[in-house]
């Protein structure tokens, strides 16, 4: 049984428990949360006493938590992606929400979360008004382009002429609630993609509520998207194909929001005529946009696994990917690997070397280069995870490898076969010994 559906059960036994933490992939979060107010709240009352509660301070959730439902009887209260429980950093896109609100036409949920965003880092109005991206990315591990200062601009003008201003974020009336008590038959959901559970409303939220996390599987060959697939077909009468379901799976990866949107795509094309969607369709309709895909082939190399590297190439190629760019990338990941193979073994670091030693000293090595070049330093778990890469070669392997390389670019730019000459290179690169 799982995790979500154990709480479902304890809701029909008269066990509901007063706050549900919900996190993890968005699509699956949803989904979990919905199951749960519809568990909580009969569908008659669902109208008046369910408060959905997107890009509000705390005082807000709190006043909405302690005022009495439309109706006697449970009031849910769900709360979205709340930014005052959201990392400061280390957060995979930051503005995607924003962006999200922002072209859906719920201007004013975008604008307090832009304001509420850069609250966090202490900044104002006039960082959304003039952009900083230097200051950006240092306070918030935000990486902005040109195009996202733009939207930025937008939002300042529009909450300006809006007279918005940062949300409250004063945590204090909502941890005064949840000392007292929420009243009775009240219940709180938070849906968050993460939380930083090291605040003090985190950890009373998750003392006295029930946490559930709904991960994707990093590792594409683990992951299982039968049930999601299953789901998302259900009200279309349709069913996927094992080898349409083995390609879309290829070409979403785990990104559940994106992979509900392609199955309700292939669900209308097949139409009434047929009930099974067929790796043909999938093949016409779907467009590689797995966001982890390059990724995916520095794993692929890193672990000098040949299989899932020619996996790789052989899905970009079917999606008439250039096998120049493929090489492009391939040819970054092999140049990067043998850089950081000769910076470790001049400062004496080997195979052997603990992680310990590594956060430590290797670390402080990181720290001082990014002092230097005026960069940021990447978290020591994405280090340590390229430190054991670049380790599993031998500085003559990652030369011979350069070689094979530049002999691909030469036999790719004078009419070779992309195909054969990438996987022709991959076996050399992959290859162990001299």
């Amino acid at each position: 049984m799982s995790q979500n559906s154990a709480l479902l059960k304890d809701i029909e036994q008269g066990k509901a428990a007063p706050i549900y933490v919900v996190t993890g992939e968005e699509f699956l979060v949803r989904k979990a949360s919905d199951e749960l107010v519809a568990k909580l709240l009969p569908k008659a009352m669902a109208g008046l006493n369910l408060a959905v509660l997107e890009g509000a301070s705390p005082a807000e959730v709190a006043r909405d938590l302690a005022t009495a439902p439309m109706f006697r009887g449970r009031k849910v209260v769900v709360v979205r992606d709340p930014e005052f429980l959201q990392p400061k950093k280390g957060r995979a896109d930051g503005l995607s929400k924003i962006k999200d609100a922002w072209n859906a036409g719920r201007r004013r949920v975008a604008a307090n979360r832009a304001l509420a965003l850069m609250a966090k880092a202490g900044f104002g109005l006039e960082m959304l008004l003039a952009p900083d991206p230097e200051a950006l990315a240092r306070e918030l591990d935000l990486e902005t382009e040109e195009a996202d200062a733009a939207f930025l601009k937008a939002l300042g003008e529009f909450c300006q002429a809006e007279g918005l201003t940062a949300p409250e974020g004063d945590t204090r009336a909502l941890e005064a609630l949840l000392e007292k008590g929420l009243p009775k038959d009240h219940h709180l959901i938070v849906e968050a993609q993460q939380i930083d559970s090291r605040t003090a409303l985190a950890k009373k939220l998750l003392k006295m509520g029930v946490s559930v996390e709904h991960k994707v599987e990093r590792e594409l060959r683990k992951l299982d998207i039968r049930a999601v697939v299953a789901d998302v077909l259900k009200p279309f009468k349709k069913r996927l194909a094992p080898e349409g379901e083995q390609l879309l799976k290829d070409l979403c990866g785990g990104n559940m929001r994106l992979l509900q949107s392609e199955l309700e795509k292939l669900a209308v094309y097949v139409g009434d005529e047929r009930p099974t969607i067929e790796a043909a369709d999938v093949r016409l309709l779907v467009r590689r946009a797995r966001e982890e895909e390059f990724r995916e082939i520095a794993d692929a190399i890193g672990a000098r696994n040949l299989k899932a590297a020619i996996h790789y190439i052989e899905v970009a190629l079917d999606q008439e990917e250039p096998a120049l760019r493929i090489h492009g990338a391939i040819a970054s990941i092999v140049r990067r690997l043998l850089e950081d193979r000769m910076r470790w073994g001049a400062l004496g670091f080997g195979a052997r070397t603990t992680q310990r030693e590594f956060n430590g000293r290797g670390m402080e090595a990181l720290a001082e280069e990014a002092k230097e070049r005026g960069t940021r330093v990447p978290h020591p778990f994405v280090c340590w995870l390229g430190f054991q890469a670049c380790m599993r070669f031998e500085p003559r392997e990652l030369v011979r490898a350069l070689l094979a390389v530049a002999q691909a670019d030469v036999e790719l730019k004078s009419g070779g076969v992309g195909r054969l000459v990438l996987e022709r290179m991959l076996f050399k690169v992959c290859q162990r010994g001299a």
